[in-house]
């Protein structure tokens, strides 16, 4: 059984992908070709590029909820600044602005010692309102159509969002799996106290977790105002679901401890083809929806059974 459960760890959303690409290829004269393989995996970047983030704050045993919010503060700053700053500086300092959510996040938690969920579930109601603020609860349209290169553009006819996600993967897997910030997130993960005791300055590590969460919501919705030069308030309502599916489905387990990137970058292209297929097919919108909460209930169902027998056969004194 742990061999089982290890494998579906690493292997598990391979399975579903191979499983939802046979069905729909049956289903779809279109699935298979080229275009629409790979505007599967150019919407499947946003939430693969979130779930980077939130594979991280799932690791070290917290949670985001805000980070739709920070797209949609992210969008509205683009649009008010490229015009006044141009486009290389009014992103930077859009993803500057978006980042201080998480430090302010991580501060909040680290330091008042108020539970993740309560936190950034808060933070994303204040920061829903700062943008709608910010905007005068109004969309606003970006006249610099160049900008749109950044997520319509294609480079060697790859879409550009494609290659943002790769160069942040293998960033967020360097970072994660090859660095002692990484293996310290892990630590804390799997106790945090131990981590303490053991001198980790387990506050910074979970308030730079936490900038980094905020950070790939901000490259997301860059992106996305990219491709509909609009400044909007109330961008992707409810996308912290998609972000948490990917991170789930993809095999970091919520219990902390160890994230897995591999999964969350196919999760990622899995949602997507979920919602591209169905709509394919003609299957309405709620039903898509359904489709996702429904996967996200078994990798949560699945990730309970994991737990509960590895803390078993542990309590049994079996290596695992």
């Amino acid at each position: 059984m742990v061999k089982f459960l290890k494998l579906y760890e690493k292997i598990g959303i391979f399975i579903f992908l191979v499983a939802g690409g046979v069905f729909l290829s049956f289903a779809s004269p279109y699935f298979l070709k080229g275009d629409t393989i790979l505007n599967i995996v150019t919407q499947g970047t946003y939430g693969a590029i979130v779930g980077f983030g939130m594979t991280l704050a799932i690791t070290i045993g917290g949670f985001d909820l805000s980070v739709d919010a920070v797209m949609s503060l992210t969008s509205v700053f683009l649009s008010i600044l490229i015009p006044v700053a141009g486009i290389p500086l009014a992103i930077l300092m859009s993803v500057i602005i978006a980042c201080s959510v998480g430090l302010i996040n991580g501060l909040i938690i680290t330091k008042l010692k108020v539970n993740p969920l309560i936190t950034t579930l808060a933070m994303m109601t204040i920061i829903k309102g700062v943008a709608l603020l910010v905007a005068g609860g109004r969309q606003i349209v970006i006249h610099q159509k160049v900008f749109m290169e950044l997520g319509t553009g294609k480079t060697l006819g790859i879409p550009n969002p494609i290659y943002i996600m790769i160069v942040l993967f293998v960033i967020f897997y360097f970072l994660l799996y090859h660095t002692p910030f990484g293996r310290h997130i892990s630590a804390v993960g799997s106790n945090e106290n131990a981590a303490r005791i053991s001198g980790l300055k387990v506050d910074l590590i979970k308030i730079l977790t936490f900038v980094l969460v905020s950070f790939t919501a901000s490259i997301a919705g860059t992106i996305r105002t990219s491709q509909t030069l609009i400044g909007i308030p109330t961008m992707s309502p409810g996308f912290v679901l998609v972000a948490i599916t990917v991170t789930i489905l993809g095999g970091t387990s919520l219990s902390g401890g160890k994230g897995n990137l591999w999964g969350t970058l196919f999760a990622g292209v899995f949602i997507s083809m979920i919602y591209y297929g169905l709509n394919l097919i003609g299957v309405q919108i709620f039903y898509q929806m359904l489709s996702v909460g429904l996967v996200l209930i078994f990798a949560l169902f699945i990730d309970g059974i994991r737990n509960r027998y590895l803390e078993t056969i542990k309590a049994k004194g079996i290596k695992v």
